[in-house]
């Protein structure tokens, strides 16, 4: 059953951070010919202003786990408490093991705490929360660490106006605890796996192999690397990059999406009236738009101050929308949904009037951080012995 409801479970907590670089649109009016009407128009259509970018060093995992110190700091959160930590992701540290076990070692996390990865994208805190959600209800979990993160802005060409002026980059902890107190949320989750294949990276994963320790392989690669086609719409992009089928993925959003949301609010008898907010997936200004009124919201209670100020930070977006609101409005019931790769789409009905929700902080880069070539000579000196266990903490 894609409805589900529960009556126990407190979402006590909210922090998320951004990079500190930040990239206004209007500093790259070469993209534009040089014209700040074109600047001016993209701005008002799409919503693109600023976006915050992280440098090729940090992964998804920094940023979650920087989100999570704030939280527990600011929160007086005893990390002996947490009895598990689920970490959702979409570009890991490494394939395996699931990278929840590095962030686990680095919070210092109790031995009793399980860890986990979930794969998703955009969708990811509410998909998230609905599966630590679970977790609590049945009565397994007391207190649960969610984490998010994303880098999508890293490696996308400057030149490329259809992604790199969309895209920030984020991370997120959230506090989900088992409540004596009945505190009711209700989720609702569409799966269109028909299109699978809309949003992927088809060459990131085992479905591509290859032998490289053969020499033709790596000559195959290199050429596979550098080879570029042409889409139908003319724009010209790397074989290996991510691809996109914007028609399906536009007429899921349009018409899929709004469904989903209208279901939920059917489902708990509730109106856009009684709603404070829809908090939507940050994809742009216009597909914001578009969702709000094909389910009836005032625009005036859809925001986009999250994507204007920060970009697409991807399943950072709906906390990040969160963060920006005013507090009145979090008084109010709120309707939160997430749509993207997969295809998914998961909405939700929330009371966060008692959730402690930080205001947005700068990222600070962890000191275990290393570089690429520090991190070579860490596992050729790991493999060959020249470092001890004790060395390596």
């Amino acid at each position: 059953m894609s409805l589900s409801k529960f009556k126990h479970v407190k979402v006590s907590g909210i922090s998320v951070v951004v990079p500190e670089k930040e990239i206004n649109i209007y500093d790259e009016a070469e993209y534009y010919g040089g014209s700040v009407k074109k600047i001016d128009r993209m701005r008002k259509m799409v919503g693109f202003w600023k976006r915050r970018v992280s440098d090729k060093e940090t992964t998804p995992a920094d940023l979650a786990y920087d989100a999570a110190q704030n939280l527990i700091g600011e929160m007086n959160i005893d990390k002996k408490d947490i009895d598990a930590l689920v970490f959702v992701v979409q570009q890991p540290d490494v394939v395996n093991p699931s990278t929840a076990y590095f962030l686990h070692d680095k919070l210092g996390l109790s031995q009793d705490c399980m860890a986990t990865d979930i794969n998703q994208g955009c969708v990811g805190w509410v998909f998230g929360l609905h599966m630590v959600s679970q977790m609590i209800e049945s009565g397994a979990y007391k207190k649960v660490l969610l984490l998010n993160g994303d880098t999508p802005s890293v490696g996308i060409d400057p030149s490329n106006r259809n992604s790199a002026p969309i895209f920030g980059d984020g991370g997120c902890a959230t506090l989900v605890e088992f409540s004596e107190e009945e505190i009711e949320s209700c989720y609702n989750i569409d799966t269109i796996s028909s299109g699978f294949e809309a949003i992927i990276s088809p060459f990131s994963g085992t479905r591509f192999r290859m032998q490289l320790s053969d020499d033709k392989e790596w000559n195959l690669l290199h050429e596979l690397v550098h080879e570029k086609l042409t889409m139908p719409t003319g724009m010209e992009v790397p074989l290996m990059g991510g691809y996109m089928d914007g028609i399906a993925v536009f007429d899921f959003t349009i018409n899929i999406v709004p469904k989903n949301i209208r279901k939920i609010m059917d489902y708990v008898g509730l109106t856009p009236n009684d709603i404070g907010a829809l908090c939507l997936h940050q994809a742009n200004k216009q597909i914001i738009q578009a969702v709000g009124t094909g389910t009836g919201f005032d625009l005036e209670k859809v925001p986009y101050t999250a994507f204007e100020n920060y970009g697409n930070n991807t399943m950072c977006s709906i906390p990040t929308t969160l963060a920006c609101l005013d507090k009145e409005i979090k008084k109010d019931k709120l309707c939160c949904c997430g749509y993207g790769n997969g295809l998914i789409a998961i909405s939700s009905i929330l009371n966060l009037e008692n959730t402690y929700i930080s205001e947005i902080k700068t990222f600070k880069k962890p000191e275990y951080v290393l570089t690429r070539d520090e991190y070579i000579n860490y596992w050729r000196k790991k493999i060959t012995g020249e470092i001890s266990r004790k060395e390596e903490k």
